[in-house]
């Protein structure tokens, strides 16, 4: 996988997916729920990714990264309401989960470009 693509590593790419999560949780608290997230987050990850790839990658391919990082910020979303936030934990999780797309790099061949901010687990 090529490490930097549109100005984003994988690192900052993932790390963004989990930080729109959790800004998710902090706007909707305690009265949204799973699966009205999971709609609101695919479609942000799917227009913001289809803004920045839909002419250079098939449709599929495009649909297979919107769910890749649409299931790690639903890990963002989700944490903040089951355990206490822990940097550490934080850091290991999105380390952890950049180990393993390094792995699985041709299944991944692109990155997540993102104009929000990023939130802090």
């Amino acid at each position: 996988m090529q490490e930097k693509i549109k100005g984003h590593s994988l690192k900052e790419s993932i790390a963004m997916a989990f930080n729109l999560g959790v800004w998710m949780k902090q706007q909707k608290g305690h009265r949204g729920n799973v699966s009205e997230a999971t709609k609101e987050l695919r479609d942000m990850i799917y227009w913001n990714m289809s803004q920045q790839y839909s002419d250079a990658f098939p449709s599929d391919l495009l649909n297979a990264n919107v769910e890749y990082f649409l299931e790690i910020a639903l890990l963002g979303y989700i944490l903040p309401g089951v355990c206490l936030p822990d940097e550490e934990l934080k850091n290991r999780l999105l380390a952890l989960i950049e180990a393993r797309a390094r792995i699985e790099a041709p299944q991944q061949p692109f990155e997540q470009h993102s104009p929000t901010t990023t939130f802090h687990y």
